[in-house]
């Protein structure tokens, strides 16, 4: 599965990378996530899906302020990467996500559509807040 999505945000890309690495952050923009904590270029997160709990250890495999930030799972119910590319525009950021992970069984389809669709409401929210 991947899924790709390309917003712009009002923000300059210092501000949007601040708030977008800060872990604390997440639960208010990120459907689902109920906890997350970083230490040692690790996060670690707790959060629902589907109705059931899920905690998942996530490695930053890149952080360079304010241009990339890139998150592995190393462990969780679907290995994923995602990779924030921040870009500066007259308006402020453009910001591209991309997201690949491996969803097995007969019904990865649907849960890849659901989940680009939760992909894309997450950043529409987190677009929201920082332009408030």
């Amino acid at each position: 599965m991947r899924a790709e999505l390309t917003i712009e945000i009002a923000r300059t890309p210092e501000d949007v990378f601040a708030y977008l690495t800060d872990v604390s952050h997440l639960p208010a923009w990120q459907s689902g996530v109920r906890s997350a904590t970083e230490r040692d270029g690790r996060i670690e997160e707790s959060r629902s899906l589907l109705g059931r709990d899920f905690d998942t250890s996530l490695e930053i495999v890149e952080s360079e302020a304010p241009r990339v930030f890139t998150l592995r799972a190393l462990d969780g119910p679907v290995p994923f990467t995602v990779r924030h590319e921040l870009e500066p525009t007259d308006g402020g950021t453009r910001l591209t996500v991309t997201a690949e992970g491996d969803v097995p069984g007969f019904a990865a389809g649907l849960l890849a559509r659901g989940a680009e669709r939760q992909f894309r409401k997450d950043f529409d929210r987190l677009k929201q807040i920082l332009e408030s």
